[in-house]
């Protein structure tokens, strides 16, 4: 009778895990080697620059304080890669390092890759994300990007300028 017991609960907590989604930090320092991604990811975005990163499921965000030659020699990389697909998005002001479970800032982000594994469910497989913000050591007038690479606003400016069209609070 005990272990039907077990063997529900163990059971119910893997249903909720599951459902729930995992995750946890990566510490800092090198990144351990990840399976899940398409060859020469790992290269392109193992940097001694970043400053934080964690992981939920099959998708990894890591945080980066770097200016625009390592943020553009890593898209250059990214861009090389068969099969990735990458974007990226820009944003105004300051980014910081934080886990989404924590309340606390780790340090400021000047860019930040968020990659989709072979595995990912709730995101495009085998794409990278790559979120700069122009507060900080990025400077936009210098910034090149490869034409492979999708260019989109974060659209908190443009936010902004609806909200005060229409009168909505801020």
């Amino acid at each position: 009778m005990f272990s039907k017991y077990c063997a529900v609960f163990f059971s119910s907590i893997l249903t909720l895990s599951s459902a729930f989604g995992m995750g946890s930090d990566h510490k800092k320092g090198t990144l351990p080697p990840h399976d899940g991604w398409i060859a020469g990811t790992y290269e392109a975005v193992n940097l001694p620059c970043r400053v934080h990163g964690y992981w939920i499921n099959s998708s990894d965000t890591l945080f980066y304080k770097e200016g625009n030659d390592v943020l553009e020699r890593t898209l250059q990389k990214l861009s090389s890669i068969q099969g990735l697909t990458v974007r990226v998005i820009l944003h105004p002001g300051k980014g910081v390092a934080k886990s989404p479970w924590s309340k606390e800032v780790l340090d400021s982000a000047d860019w930040t890759v968020t990659i989709a594994g072979k595995e990912a469910i709730t995101q495009v497989q085998n794409h990278v994300t790559v979120d700069v913000w122009l507060g900080g050591n990025i400077a936009l007038d210098d910034l090149k990007i490869p034409e492979a690479i999708a260019v989109e606003s974060g659209n908190e400016i443009e936010a902004y300028i609806e909200k005060r069209r229409t009168g909505t609070k801020h």
